[in-house]
């Protein structure tokens, strides 16, 4: 007989590819005998990592006999739902503003947050774009200096709304380098559409999205990053059911088959 173990995925549709319901997949081990999982968890998490969190998930599920749900969403949107009280026992985001919600709320497990990877802002545009100004090419442009020159030519710049973590970071540095120039567009929260989507197809825009949404991207052009400023994904256990099973999946994060998942998808990890 085989043993069954059981994986779900809820994706909205920010992560275009897939779709917007729970997807059952099941994962065969030909030594073991039938059995159906008594332990399951949730993992609420932001749609840019999906693809490596969804093949971490199916190891950990095969591996522990454990049901693992995940809902990809926005930070901002995850947190609304929590809040409504949905049943959440993992909580992977970049947005430090959220993370810090739930702390200020009482439902983060404080002893048990792990750093998975890292991630970078990046300027960006479509490769079909051939009337950007030539200083964009400067080697060894900073970050900085891009978006200042996007800013002094008045450029179209699209980013995601707050509640998503690239769009939270991008804000605070146009807000911090006092650009007020840049023609900006930031992403209605309502828009579930794909950023890098909207970039290819405006080949004249401009877009500031995480280094690791470009991975394997033939379409769109890398301008700059910025390097100085790592931008942490942090997963944490949220305070109430089956934090036991929560606790070894934050482990299970932290192996290195599961960092070798998240480098292959763009991500830095030490």
């Amino acid at each position: 007989m085989t043993k069954t173990h059981f994986f779900y995925l809820k994706f909205k549709s920010y992560f275009y590819v897939f779709l917007c319901v729970f997807v059952p997949i099941y994962f065969i081990n030909p030594t073991s005998t039938l059995a159906t999982p008594s332990r399951n968890i949730t993992v609420f998490a932001e749609p840019n990592i999906a693809s490596a969190l969804s093949k971490i998930a199916r190891n950990f599920s095969q591996k522990n006999n454990v049901i693992v749900s995940i809902n990809f969403n926005s930070a901002f949107d995850l947190l609304g739902e929590i809040d409504q009280g949905a049943p959440a026992n993992v909580f992977i985001s970049a947005h430090p503003q959220i993370i810090e919600n739930l702390r200020q709320k009482g439902l983060v497990d404080v002893y048990n947050i792990a750093y998975i990877a890292n991630d970078i802002l990046t300027l960006c545009t479509s490769k079909n774009n051939n009337h950007f100004p030539i200083s964009l090419l400067k080697k060894n442009i900073t970050f900085e200096e891009s978006l200042k020159i996007i800013d002094e030519n008045k450029l179209n710049l699209i980013i995601e709304h707050e509640g998503i973590s690239s769009g939270f970071h991008g804000k605070k540095i146009i807000q911090d380098l006092s650009l007020a120039n840049i023609k900006l567009f930031t992403k209605l929260p309502e828009d579930k559409s794909s950023l890098v989507r909207d970039i290819e197809n405006n080949k004249d825009t401009y877009g500031i999205v995480f280094s690791s949404q470009l991975h394997k991207n033939n379409n769109l052009r890398s301008l700059s990053t910025q390097k100085d400023k790592n931008i942490f994904y942090q997963a944490f256990v949220i305070a109430g059911e089956n934090m036991d099973v929560a606790r070894e999946f934050l482990n299970f994060l932290k192996n290195q088959n599961s960092k070798n998942i998240l480098r292959e998808s763009g991500l830095l990890v030490e």
